[in-house]
Order: C-alpha cells, then structure tokens, then sequence
C-alpha cells in the first residue's frame, strides 16, 4: 500500500514538471505571434490619422487664415473635423508657435494663445518635415500622440502648422482587455502605455543625464513623475517584474522606435500543469471509486442472493409472532369483556340484595348516636367505619352493573363538571384537599349520556382525592380548553403520581393501586368505557413536578355530528 501511494506521488510530480516545461515551450512559441500582432494594432493607432494634417495643411482656407491672420473662423470647421475624425485635438500654429485656432476653443483648457515652440514635432514641421511626437500635454494633461504638417504658400513658403493629436487613454484601455500584460516604452525605455496603468511612466532602465535634460527641455511628459521599474532581464524569453517571473516577448513598432514587451506569467503554465496533474489524479481516483463501488455491487448482489432464504425465513418467523402475540392479545380482550359482562350481571344483583340491608344499618346507627341518653360507646365508630367501606364496595358494582337505555343527547359540560364536583365536595373537605376548576365562561356542549359522563368525573376526581390524602397543600385541579375540533378536560393533583404505570395498565379491570377495601380497580375500566362510547379518548400520564394528570378528549358538537 505504501509503495503503491509513493509511486503514484513519484509519477505525479515528475508528470507535473514535465508538463509545466511542455506549456512554457507552447506559450514561448505562440506570444511571439500575439506580440507582433499588438505592434501592429498600435501602428495603426498611430498611423490612422497621419493624413488628416496635411489635408488641412494644403487646404486654401487654412493657408487664408494664417497670412490674414483672421483665424477665430477656423475654430468650428477644427472642432467639427476633430470629431467626426475622431481626434483628441486639431490645431494651428503660427511661425512662432502660438496656437491660433484649435478643435477645442470653447473649453477652459483651450489651446488657443498657448506656444508650443519647444514641442518637437513643431520645430520638426517648420523646417519643413512632418513632425511626430508622444508627450502629455502641457495644458490637458492628457498624454497622446502629435502629428504636424507645415502650411505653405504656392511659393513654398511655409505660414504655419496643422497638428493633430491622438488621445492614448484609449490605447491603454484597450490593451488591458486581452487579459496579459503588455508594455509600449519609447527609445529611451520610458513605458508609454500599459495593460496595468500603475506601470505607466515607469522606466525599464536607467536614464543617463542627457536624456533627462532632453525630456526637460521637450517637457515631455509634462508634470508627470517617472519612476524606476523592478524590471530585471534574466534572459532573451524570461525576465521579472517586481519578483514575479514572466515569459518575456519582444516586437518592434514599425512608425516609431519603440518597443511592445508582451508578459505571460511562468506560474500560468505552472498552474495549468499543476490543473493537468490534479485532473488525472481526480480522474484515477474516480476510476478507482468506481471500481470499488462495482465490486462492492458484486458483493451485495452475491451477498443478498445467498441470504433471500434467511431473509424470507425471518419474514415467516416474525409474521408467525406478530401473529401469535395478535392472538393472544385478543383472548386476553374477549376473557376481559367476558368477564366484565359476568360481573356487570353479579354486581347488579348484589346492588341490590345489600342495597337496602346497609342503608337500615346505617339509619339504625346514625338514630342509636343521637339518642338522648345514649353514651360514649367505641363499637359505633368501628361500624361506622366498615359501612362506609361496604358502601365504597357497592357504589363501584353499581357504577359497573348499571346500564342506560337512555338516547344520548347534547349538553352542556360545565353542567355535568359542577354536579361531578358537588358529589365528591364532602370527600374532599373530610380529606383536606382543594378542588380547583378552571372552566370557560361560555357553555361547551358535547354529544353523550350526561349522568354516565358524570360517573368519570366522579371517578377521576375522586382517585386524584385518595392520591392527594397526606400531603401539604394538596389539591386538585379541574380545567377545560376548547380545540378547533375537540374539547379537552384536565383533572391534575400533586399526589404521588402514576409511577411506571401507564393508562393501558390502570385500565385493567381489577387492578388498583390503593389498599385493599379502597377499591376494586374497575373504576378506570368503566370510565375509559364510556368515554369511547362518546368516540373520546382517555389518557394519564406523570405532572411535570408531582403528582398525575388524566386528560379526556372530546369530540366538539360541530366535528362530530358534521
């Protein structure tokens, strides 16, 4: 493995230096071309307007105006020429070199009564030549390029000079498009025009004292600060400016002795041979992730075939539990329903058979207590206390052997809550527990059998009651809220709370969490009965704090007869 990975770096780097040379050797061959063909878009700059001085220069109205000397004529004719030409400036000089009429007479800057007799290219045209020169200009500074024709008379006398100025802004602008940086430097290595503004009047080799006091004089670059370039030569292909190595291109102008220095940076190709690199590794790693993912493939094919007989035994299994535990589940539910129809039978006839005999037990005791002359006696509180307790016993067979045939019908639940409350009142005074409701002002109706409804209050509230005996501040809170579809009533203590169990395992008929005689676990059974007889819902569950909440959950009357 370690092998494996040191080769392929091995191969990675030598195939890195291999191509950064290859895309070197390609752009040292190619700039050559690109670099000739920016000389000749500047030629052409330069070159494109050269006619356009001696026309004017032979034109009789130039030569008029300059020997009348009626010369404020000439201005519109320069201004409209210069524009539709597209030049920067078109003006006249006398032989003295003052400017007597020029393209841009109606700006602040106008050149009109300026004198340009140091200009080269204006001594260049009174001696009778063509006068041609790059300088930034001494009232614009704007630099350009000039060119001037001498006016002469049918005797050949020379009157003047037409000069035509060509902006170089734009010469800059479009060479930094290309996306390379490019250099113009005239003779003496002063950069003319550039790719990179910041390089303009920078020179590429030192300027001996001669050439500065020319430019002095010429004031060539007008106001202009020139500066010395970082540019260090290391060979005729490569060279660096400020630290950063290029491949160097060299062209010469053809209309001026100037030179193009076109530079391509060597990281290019460095980085284009590093992209090349990272692309094929990329690429044998995809192939190699590929390949793995295709074996993996094979393997889970092969894998789930040899495993579809387990698979489909383990299906079988667990269907034939899930089955079987169905099953038992419903003969548990058909022995409980069997036997709460039993015990609904059982209890309503020992309802009735020990009905009567407790309640003239309970009379004859209640009339022996307030019998004049009857004494202190600690066998009455004894039997009071084991009727009470017979009583509890009947009151819960009652509550599970009664049967209603009544309809259902719609009422109020607040109606039923305060009759619920008045029932279990005496219960809680004797147990020292609050009851606390907290009900909605206006009526809330749902659809049932209102006294069966009333039987599950009477149960919740008494069994928060039983849970709460024994603790500080207990109470218990009633509390209603209505839903979009649904009404929730709440009954909360602070008591000791359900512990593990849950709402299916209190449900069970016959299972309670008092002492025995406190009840016989059916209370919860009935209730949740009936509650889905009015197509609700019965849930319990631990108070944040302490204590239980149940929560009984009602259809509103406009969901469920809708």
């Amino acid at each position: 493995m370690f092998v494996g990975v040191f080769g392929l770096c091995a191969v990675a780097i030598i195939s890195y230096f291999a191509l950064a040379a290859y895309f070197l050797r390609t752009e040292a061959a190619q700039t050559p071309e690109r670099a000739q063909f920016f000389a000749s878009s500047i030629d052409d700059a330069l070159t494109r307007l050269e006619h356009l001085p001696y026309v004017l220069s032979i034109d009789e109205s130039t030569l008029g105006a300059l020997v009348s000397g009626n010369t404020d004529e000439m201005n519109p004719i320069l201004a409209d020429i210069a524009e539709r030409a597209g030049a920067e400036f078109v003006y006249v000089l006398d032989l003295n070199g003052k400017t007597v009429a020029s393209s841009n007479y109606r700006d602040p800057d106008s050149l009109v009564g300026n004198y340009y007799t140091f200009r080269p290219y204006f001594r260049d045209a009174v001696a009778g030549g063509a006068g041609r020169f790059y300088a930034v200009g001494v009232t614009t500074g704007r630099p350009g390029y000039f060119i001037a024709e001498p006016v002469r008379d049918a005797e050949g006398t020379i009157q003047g000079v037409v000069t035509v100025k060509i902006g170089f802004n734009d010469l800059s602008r479009a060479l930094s498009g290309n996306g390379e940086l490019v250099l113009v430097a005239d003779e003496q290595g002063v950069v003319l025009a550039s790719s990179d503004p910041d390089l303009i009047y920078g020179y590429m080799s030192p300027l001996s004292d001669g050439n500065r006091r020319t430019l002095e004089e010429q004031q060539q670059f007008g106001n202009e600060t020139l500066f010395p370039l970082d540019w260090v030569p290391e060979s005729e292909r490569r060279a660096r400016l400020y630290g950063t190595a290029y491949v160097w291109t060299k062209a010469n102008l053809e209309e001026e002795n100037w030179s193009l220095h076109l530079l391509s940076e060597v990281r290019n190709s460095r980085r284009q041979a590093l992209l090349y690199v990272a692309g094929g590794l990329m690429t044998l790693l995809l192939l190699t992730v590929a390949a793995s993912v295709y074996r993996a493939a094979q393997l889970r094919n092969a894998l789930a075939i040899s495993n579809a007989d387990r698979q489909r035994l383990t299906r079988e299994i667990e269907e034939r539990r899930i089955a079987e535990k169905k099953l038992e589940s419903a003969r548990t539910e058909l022995a409980q329903k069997e036997q709460l129809a039993a015990l609904g039978q059982l209890s309503a006839s020992i309802t009735h058979e020990l009905g009567q005999p407790i309640s003239a037990m309970r009379n004859y005791l209640v009339a022996e207590e307030i019998a004049a002359n009857a004494g202190p006696n600690e066998l009455w509180p004894r039997l009071s206390g084991l009727l009470d307790r017979m009583q509890r016993i009947v009151d819960q067979l009652r509550l599970f052997g009664r049967t209603s045939v009544s309809a259902t019908t719609i009422f109020t639940v607040q109606d039923t809550v305060h009759a619920a409350v008045q029932l279990v009142q005496h219960t809680a005074r004797d147990a020292g527990t609050d009851i606390i409701l907290e009900l909605p002002e206006g009526a809330v109706a749902v659809r049932g059998r209102p006294e069966r409804f009333e039987q599950v209050i009477v149960n919740l509230l008494r069994n928060a009651i039983d849970a709460t005996q024994g603790m500080d501040a207990a109470e218990v809170r009633l509390a209603m809220s209505e839903e979009a579809d649904s009404v929730m009533l709440s009954v909360a203590d602070n008591g000791t709370g359900l512990g593990d169990l849950s709402i299916d395992d209190l449900s069970k008929p016959f299972f309670s969490t008092k002492p025995s005689g406190k009840g016989m676990g059916l209370g919860l059974a009935i209730s949740g009965q009936i509650i889905n007889e009015m197509q609700g819902t019965l849930s319990a569950q631990n108070a944040s704090l302490r204590g239980a909440v149940f929560e009984i959950r009602l259809p509103k009357i406009g969901s469920a007869d809708a």
